[in-house]
Parts: C-alpha cells; sequence; structure tokens
C-alpha cells in the first residue's frame, strides 16, 4: 500500500468520525434557524424526520452509510461489521420512527406533518431494530477491533497507541451505558421530569460523540501534520 492510499484510508476514518458528531448540532442549530423554537429540541435525533430538518437528518444518516460501506477494515470482519453498519444507517434514514412524541411547533408550516399517518408502529420498530443493531457495531469497533494496532511491530509497545487503546475504550463503554440509560428512561417514563425529558436525544447524542471521538482518533494520522491540530494530536500520534 502506497503513502496515498494508507493517507485515504485514514482521512475516511476521520469523516465517519466527523459525521457522527455533527448530526445532532446540526439537527438541533438547523431546526433553530428555521424558526423552530421551543421545537428545536426533540425527544429524540430520530424525530428529525418530522422536521424542517428532514433532508440533512436523512442525508447524513446516508452519507454515514455511504463512508462505513466504503471503509475497509484490517480483516474480513471488520469489513463486514462495517458494512452492516453503513446498512444500519441507511435503514434509519430510510425506515422512520413512530410520530408519536415529535415535539411541533405550531406557528410553522412543516410539510412532513402530512406523512405522520403512514408511518405505523410496525415501522417504528424496524427504526429502533436498525439503531440498536448500529450502536451494538459502533461497541464492537471500539472494544475489539480498534484494540487492535494498525502496524503490529511499530505500535504493539508504543505509549501513544497504548492511549489510543484507552480512547476507545472509554468511547465504547461510553454508548454502552448511554444504550442502558436510553432503555432505563423507556421502562421507567416517570423518570423523564425537566431536561431528562430530552433523555432519549441526550444520550443519543453521547453514544454519537462517543463513537465520532474514536473515529476520529483512528483517523488522527491524517491530521497529525495539519499546524492547528498538531499539538492536540501530538500525544495520541
Amino acid at each position: 500500500m502506497n503513502r496515498d492510499e494508507i493517507i485515504s484510508y485514514s482521512k475516511l476514518r476521520a469523516f465517519i468520525g466527523i459525521t457522527g458528531i455533527i448530526l445532532p448540532v446540526v439537527a438541533v442549530l438547523g431546526c433553530y434557524l428555521k424558526g423552530a423554537q421551543e421545537a428545536s429540541f426533540q425527544e429524540s435525533i430520530s424525530h428529525y424526520y418530522y422536521s424542517k430538518m428532514h433532508i440533512i437528518f436523512t442525508g447524513v444518516l446516508c452519507v454515514l452509510g455511504g463512508f462505513l460501506i466504503t471503509y475497509k477494515g484490517k480483516d474480513k470482519w471488520e469489513s463486514r461489521l462495517s458494512n452492516l453498519a453503513g446498512f444500519c444507517a441507511f435503514g434509519i434514514a430510510t425506515c422512520p420512527t413512530e410520530f408519536s412524541g415529535f415535539i411541533q411547533n405550531h406557528n410553522a408550516d412543516n410539510i412532513y406533518l402530512l406523512i405522520c399517518d403512514a408511518v405505523t408502529e410496525g415501522w417504528g420498530k424496524i427504526h429502533f431494530a436498525f439503531a440498536g443493531l448500529l450502536f451494538a457495531c459502533f461497541v464492537v469497533f471500539c472494544l475489539y477491533f480498534f484494540q487492535e494496532p494498525d502496524n503490529p511491530k511499530q505500535d504493539m509497545n508504543d505509549v501513544k497507541f497504548k492511549r489510543r487503546k484507552m480512547i476507545y475504550k472509554i468511547s465504547g463503554w461510553t454508548i454502552v451505558i448511554s444504550i442502558v440509560l436510553i432503555a432505563v428512561f423507556s421502562i421507567w417514563p416517570s423518570l423523564k421530569h425537566g431536561i431528562f425529558k430530552y433523555s432519549t436525544f441526550i444520550f443519543e447524542t453521547s453514544s454519537l460523540w462517543a463513537f465520532g471521538t474514536s473515529w476520529l482518533v483512528k483517523g488522527s494520522k491524517s491530521m497529525a501534520h495539519v499546524p492547528v491540530l498538531k499539538n492536540i494530536i501530538e500525544p495520541i500520534r
């Protein structure tokens, strides 16, 4: 593999990480700028399917899915897991969650309300299955595949690689804990008071940011020579 291929491979990892991180940020900020006001925050990221950020929500998921399917791992199993994760991202984009729970802005014209009656409970369950499987893939990446060095002879005893491994572990367990907390608040909705009214959104965001951080760190080699980022990345690269 020549140097140009290595850099492209590393950049793809970074792009996957960036895509995961920006999704909740762009969804909220975009709704606010489009006048959604109190409806800028939804109970879950999935409910932005029905908002004025519908195109951005589905578009970012499709871009993420494309990146994941394009990504080739160190072996066939990592590649297959990446393909599965990409397929799940497409599934989330095309199979919307139930309309119930969507916070409407009654002062805004929202054309996506027209499709809400067509989304049955069955579609919501399919959406939930895709989302759960996608987050499970993220966990496996962080706690298994990313724990192995890209260059065994060079990285195995390297202090910086050990630091990266710790970041991957923290990211993986953050995703696991976030998924558990989503389940807890779903089982006991009486806990949803104050800011925890948005518990699903909060913990989906923490999962995506943990996922995004792990992939950014994995692809940090491509950014190690950027002057602005060099000092930030130096402890891990």
